[in-house]
Parts: structure tokens; sequence; C-alpha cells
């Protein structure tokens, strides 16, 4: 063989291993991506097991009812029952629940604007809360007591 004949071999051999070195290059490439993607997957699988363990946990649990009060209506006297019915409450056999009676007084206080401007939880009473209360002129009242002022009404 000659020379030339040697080098064109060579050469011939050098690039085809060029080519299968650049080939095994990208396969093993391919390969990392591969094993990426399945990795991710891997992950984002065991996540999505541990929501649906952690639903799963949830749901089976009983769910806890909010418990509720049941009021009696109660007999007011005649000067609390009229309040009530000019505030559009309408009573069982002329009876109202606490929860009414002071949901209705706590709505005509913030109506009437008795509340201070300093401090919306107290009140100065008017005319009519006077009377219907007994309460004293110039006194200042919280929302708290107003449960309290409803005891000097029930009959």
């Amino acid at each position: 063989m000659s020379t030339t004949e040697q080098m064109n071999t060579s050469e011939t051999q050098s690039t085809s291993q060029s080519s299968l070195s650049q080939q095994l290059h990208a396969l093993q490439e391919q390969v990392d991506a591969q094993i990426s993607v399945f990795r991710d997957m891997s992950k984002a699988l065991k996540k999505l097991d541990k929501e649906v363990a952690r639903e799963q946990k949830r749901a089976s649990k009983p769910v806890k009812t909010k418990r509720q009060v049941k009021q009696t209506p109660v007999a007011v006297n005649a000067a609390m029952s009229k309040f009530l019915t000019s505030q559009g409450v309408e009573g069982v056999d002329g009876k109202w629940t606490r929860q009414v009676m002071m949901k209705e007084i706590s709505a005509y206080i913030k109506a009437k604007g008795l509340q201070l401007d300093e401090d919306k939880k107290k009140w100065k009473p008017d005319a009519t809360l006077m009377k219907l209360f007994s309460l004293e002129k110039g006194t200042l009242y919280t929302f708290m007591n107003v449960n309290g002022l409803i005891s000097r009404v029930v009959a």
C-alpha cells in the first residue's frame, strides 16, 4: 500500500470514529435528558400521591357540625313589645328570643347614631331607650350591657 492509500484509510477510520463518537455522544445526551424527564415525573407522581392521601384522610374525617343554640322566645313587657313591633319585628305569640331583641336594639342604636364617635363600643341612650329600660340620663353604656338591660323587660 502506498502512503497516500494509508492516509486515506486512516482518515476514513478517523472520520468514521469521529462520526461514531458524535453519535454515541448524542445518544448519551438523549439518555441523560430522558433520565431527567423520568426523575421529574417521579417527583411529580410522589407529590400527587401525597396530596391524594391527604385529601382521602381529610374526606374520611367526620364533618363537625356547628353547634346551634335553639333559643326559646320569652314574654316581654308592653313597652318592649311596642318597641319591637315598631321596628318591624314580629314575635311568636307576643314572645321574642333574646337574640332578636339584642339584634334590634343594636340596630336601633346604630341607626339613630347613638354610638360615640371616639369609641364605637359605647353609646348614650336617647329618650326611647331611657324610657324602655329605665336608664339614667348622661350615663354611657356598651353593647355588652344590652343583654343585662333586656333582663329588665322580660316579663
